[in-house]
């Protein structure tokens, strides 16, 4: 019995250490458990502040407060923590990103602080070469930049070279203080040319400057005041325009050309965008270019050709001008045929008459030169302006060409239109309406596409001649213009 009482007390003995070292294994594995799952509310706080520093770009900082510090303090309680360990390598990345987009802006210092941040925690090799590379090409090329500094700030030295020369520090070191400086005392010195030129109303002037230091250096401190400036200027000078352009309308309504041609001028002068003033100076040309042709027809010479100067120093590309011109020489070939009182020239009226009538029959208005109906009709005027046959045939020639303008722009014979067109206007140079014009330049737009489709250049290229001749300004031409160098461009050798 006693023998079974100790075996008993023995595994009650065994049985209680059991219990202990269980106990024991419990509390240390719950303490353990707790480290892995709960970790420490201080780490957490850490992990959220070097968060909160990557995301705001203080990849690092000498007293602790940068992402990188922030995550290595977190891995030194725990090697193992995965969120420190992915954070440093974030911190790797936005590194080398940073280091490339200041080597991209020339910022060298920046760049060089960035890379030794990027190699410090162990970057790829394979990404830092190539950088180290750019960083030591940029350090060779701006080696000079004491010389560079020294020449622009040197006395005598142009504005524009010294801005020049400021430009490439800057290219080389964005952040040098001696480049910024120097730029930003021109600049600031241009805007007050500037402001000047504005007082003085040479807007044109004022604005260029202003837009130049703009793409110098658009964040410039003196901009917006210099900027506010232009808009008043501008709009003072939209108004005063808008009430020169009227005088210049009223002047021209009253028949005083040359006092609205001088005030268009002055205004193309003074701001040579201006459609009003293009715009008024091409109706002078036309209304000049017309009296012209009037004044050669009574063969006062001398004053067709000074109306022909104003017409062409007014708009030189009027389409007035070339039916002008060819009035005017038309009239002188005539008149070189008579002579004033000439009995014989009196006898040969009824012949030029009869001559004039059967090339109006013909056709032959203003072809071919010196038998022409007009050279003819000219003639005959020069010797009796007011004989009933010159009266009658001056009305048939103007009926006929304008039924042959009519018959050969329907038939499609642009050609042959425009010589109608032109002899209308030889009689009557305000015969041909915007409309007119319009519709003879269209058709001859459309022939210069047809023939582009056809890889006929030359004739495409006279076409478009003739559709700028009658509707010059028309941006459909200068598209088609366009499309016709493409494609001469394109089209094989021959």
């Amino acid at each position: 019995m006693h023998v079974a009482w100790a075996d008993r007390r023995s595994r009650w003995l065994l049985l209680a250490a059991g219990l202990v070292l269980l106990a024991a294994v419990l509390v240390w594995g719950r303490n353990w458990l707790g480290e892995k799952l709960l970790p420490d509310p201080r780490m957490n706080r850490r992990l959220e502040q070097a968060q909160a520093a990557l995301k705001t770009g203080k990849l690092s900082a000498a007293d602790g407060s940068g992402a990188r510090e922030l995550f290595e303090s977190v891995l030194a309680v725990d090697p193992d923590q995965m969120q420190a360990r992915d954070g440093l390598l974030a911190v790797r990345e936005a590194a080398v990103a940073r280091a490339r987009a200041a080597l991209l802006a020339h910022r060298l210092r920046e760049a060089e602080s960035h890379l030794a941040l990027a190699r410090a925690l162990s970057a790829p090799q394979v990404e830092l070469q190539p950088l180290d590379a750019r960083l030591r090409d940029l350090r060779e090329s701006s080696a000079d930049l004491a010389g560079l500094l020294a020449k622009a700030a040197q006395p005598g030295t142009e504005e524009a070279m010294a801005l020049s020369l400021y430009a490439q520090v800057i290219a080389l070191d964005a952040d040098n203080p001696a480049a910024l400086e120097g730029r930003d005392r021109l600049l600031s010195a241009r805007l007050q040319r500037a402001q000047a030129a504005l007082a003085a109303g040479r807007v044109g002037e004022g604005r260029g400057l202003i837009e130049s230091v703009m793409a110098m250096d658009p964040g410039h401190l003196d901009l917006p005041g210099a900027r506010a400036a232009l808009g008043e200027a501008q709009s003072a000078q939209a108004a005063r325009q808008a009430a020169e352009l009227e005088r210049a309308a009223v002047d021209a309504r009253h028949g005083r050309l040359e006092r609205a041609a001088q005030r268009y001028l002055a205004l193309q002068a003074e701001d040579p965008a201006l459609a009003g003033a293009s715009d008024g100076l091409a109706r002078l040309s036309t209304r000049m270019a017309r009296l012209a042709q009037r004044q050669a027809a009574d063969f006062d010479f001398a004053r067709a050709r000074g109306s022909l100067e104003k017409a062409r120093r007014w708009d030189p590309h009027s389409p007035e001008l070339v039916v002008a011109e060819r009035s005017v020489l038309r009239s002188q070939e005539a008149r070189a045929r008579l002579r004033p009182g000439s009995r014989r020239d009196r006898e040969r009226l009824p012949a030029l008459l009869a001559e004039a009538t059967q090339a109006i029959a013909r056709g032959d208005f203003i072809t071919p030169p010196g038998s022409s109906a007009w050279d003819r009709l000219r003639v005959a005027a020069a010797i009796d302006p007011r004989a009933a046959g010159v009266l009658r045939l001056e009305r048939e020639f103007g009926d006929g060409a304008r039924r042959c303008f009519e018959q050969a722009l329907g038939e499609g014979r642009l050609g042959r239109a425009q010589a109608c067109l032109e002899a209308r206007m030889l009689q009557d140079p305000g015969t041909a309406d915007q409309a007119t014009r319009t519709a003879l330049g269209e058709r001859w737009l459309a022939y210069a596409q047809e023939r582009i489709g056809a890889g006929d250049w030359s004739q495409a290229e006279r076409a478009l001649v003739n559709a700028r001749r009658w509707m010059p300004g028309n941006p459909a031409v200068d598209v088609t213009d366009a499309r016709l160098r493409t494609a001469r461009g394109q089209a094989p050798p021959r």
